[in-house]
């Protein structure tokens, strides 16, 4: 009777870690979470270092050259590689082989042109950014040569598409791993051989420009292989009938990049440009270290969205509303109360970074407030993609992100970061109530 119980459980666990390990989705997410952890890790002692190394003057001052060309391009960023992973799932399913390559040459060719565009931006906004924002004419070269960087990066979005469309997902997390470790590698020996500023826009323009040729070479030969010849080759006329579709995407994914640009990446230069690199440099340390709860929440909501639009295909729209607050108990608010708890011991930070960011430490509390708020409800947006209600939550967002952005050009000039996360806070409470409120609403 013993034999015969142990080797049931014998042969159930082989069951269990068979159906588990090998099953392609578990597979998928785990190599990406393995690459997003190793990513997190990396960047953070990056941050530690470069902030401990330059001081919090020269700290902004790289953070203040980089947002700028970063700036410039998500504004004119049409995400391709969302509408292009749609399509070319479609395509490749149905064995449309011919619209498959259509596909990729629209999504290469708007990548480009968007790069192109806002390389000429960046080239004439390049000496007054320096000047008004950095508040150093001598940095002009250097936005100019991180804003180059986003040429031969424009071909990761359509070409992370494919390797996608192909479920070559432990590739994308190698290039990913390894332009990680590229980009650190070299910022760190860079700025430790005496280049300082330099010396972390070099590294970073380089791992950038390395990222997208890497996901180019191979995402090419992927193509060749597939569907038979290079997209160079392509014919756009195959598109016919799926052409206005297409546009509608790409100007949805544009508009939704256009409102995360704001809470994202603006706050930086307005911080630079009203109070100084210096209090942007405490600013940039403390959001970095409160985003490395992003590495968390970003593999979840990639796991959540497919699970919640099941739902809503197989059972209904409330079972994605049941499912959305039994995570919110389960999961978002236990990681919350974690993040709530490191409050009282944001000071250990200092440890690492120097008495000379003292002044980052309030700023960080408050992050981790913000980001707690934010973990407990991570399933909303996953919901309102599955449900549907995809124009319902842009015109909230709309609406909270002009706000927003009211706000911040009245607080900032008067109390600096920490009005401009204050703020922040205060919008994003009303935003995810309001989005709830919505839901909810909409779902009864």
């Amino acid at each position: 009777m013993v034999e015969q119980v142990l080797r049931q459980v014998r042969t159930g666990a082989h069951k269990l870690v068979h159906t588990t390990l090998y099953r392609p989705f578990v597979r998928h997410v785990g190599v990406l979470t393995v690459a997003n952890g190793v990513g997190a890790v990396l960047s953070f002692v990056q941050g530690i270092l470069v902030a401990r190394w330059l001081g919090p003057e020269l700290y902004g001052v790289a953070a203040l050259v980089m947002s700028i060309p970063s700036l410039v391009y998500t504004f004119f960023d049409a995400r391709s590689a969302e509408a292009s992973v749609k399509f070319l799932s479609e395509f490749d399913a149905r064995g449309e082989r011919e619209r498959a390559l259509a596909m990729c040459k629209v999504g290469y060719t708007v990548d480009f042109t968007i790069a192109g565009v806002a390389f000429l931006v960046i080239l004439l906004l390049a000496p007054w950014a320096a000047k008004g924002i950095v508040k150093r004419p001598e940095m002009g070269w250097l936005i100019i040569l991180y804003g180059s960087a986003f040429l031969p990066r424009a071909l990761t979005g359509t070409s992370y598409a494919v390797l996608a469309t192909s479920g070559r997902f432990p590739t994308i997390a190698l290039i990913d791993t390894l332009t990680n470790i590229l980009r650190v590698g070299l910022v760190l020996v860079l700025v430790g051989l005496g280049w300082q500023v330099a010396g972390v826009v070099w590294g970073n323009a380089i791992a950038m420009a390395a990222t997208g040729l890497l996901y180019g070479v191979l995402a090419y030969g992927l193509v060749k292989s597939r569907w038979g010849r290079s997209w160079l080759l392509a014919d756009w006329s195959y598109l016919r009938g799926r052409r206005r579709e297409v546009i509608r995407f790409f100007a949805y994914n544009d508009l939704n990049a256009l409102l995360g640009l704001i809470p994202k990446q603006l706050d930086v230069v307005l911080l630079g440009y009203f109070r100084g690199p210096t209090e942007a440099g405490y600013y940039k340390l403390a959001k970095s270290l409160a985003g490395v709860m992003g590495y968390i929440t970003g593999p979840l909501q990639a796991v959540v969205y497919p699970r919640l639009a099941q739902a809503q295909a197989i059972q209904s729209k409330r079972a994605v509303r049941a499912q959305g607050w039994r995570l919110t108990w389960s999961v978002g608010l236990p990681l919350a109360l974690s993040v709530v708890l490191a409050i009282p011991f944001a000071s250990i930070i200092l440890i690492f970074v120097g008495e000379a960011y003292k002044s980052s430490i309030h700023l960080f509390q408050l992050f981790l407030v913000l980001t707690g708020w934010q973990t407990i409800f991570f399933w909303l947006r996953p919901a309102y993609w599955s449900v549907g209600m995809l124009s319902t939550f842009i015109s909230i967002s709309t609406v909270c992100t002009v706000a927003l952005l009211g706000v911040w050009l009245i607080s900032i000039p008067i109390s600096g970061a920490s009005g401009l996360i204050i703020a922040t806070i205060f919008i994003s409470i009303l935003h995810i109530i309001w989005l709830i409120l919505k839901f909810n609403s909409a779902l009864k």
